[in-house]
C-alpha cells in the first residue's frame, strides 16, 4: 500500500470523480460530506466506488483533522484477493453492509451496529 499524509481541511475526493482505490485510515478523522458521518482511525473508505459499474465515488471525502491513510489500487486488491480469499468475502460484507445501511437511512429507521 501507498501510505500518504493528509491534512485539516483537504477533500481527498469528491463525489463522482473516478473510483481507483481504496482507502484504509491510519490516523485521522475524516468526514464523508453528502451524509454528515465521521470515521476515523481503521476505517475502510472507497469500496463501493471501485467496485461499481461506472467506479465513481459515491462521497466527498473531508479531511476533519491531520492524519495519514494508505491507499491500495485496484491491482493490489485483486493481488491480495488471490493470495487470500477471505478478503473478498470481507469487501463483499462490507459493501452489503453499508448499502443496506444506506437503505434503512433513506427509511428513517436506525441503522444496525
Amino acid at each position: 500500500m501507498d501510505r500518504r499524509a493528509f491534512g485539516a481541511g483537504e477533500v481527498l475526493f469528491r463525489k463522482g470523480d473516478p473510483a481507483d482505490e481504496l482507502i484504509y485510515v491510519a490516523r485521522g478523522e475524516l468526514r464523508m460530506a453528502e451524509i454528515g458521518e465521521r470515521v476515523g482511525p481503521g476505517a475502510l473508505l472507497g469500496e463501493i466506488g471501485l467496485f461499481s459499474p461506472a467506479k465513481q465515488r459515491t462521497q466527498t471525502l473531508v479531511c476533519e483533522t491531520d492524519g495519514e491513510l494508505y491507499r491500495m489500487s485496484e491491482e493490489m486488491i485483486y493481488r491480495l484477493y488471490y493470495q487470500n480469499p477471505k478478503l473478498g468475502f470481507y469487501l463483499v460484507r462490507l459493501v452489503a453492509q453499508r448499502l443496506l445501511r444506506d437503505v434503512q437511512r433513506l427509511d428513517g429507521k436506525p441503522a444496525p451496529v
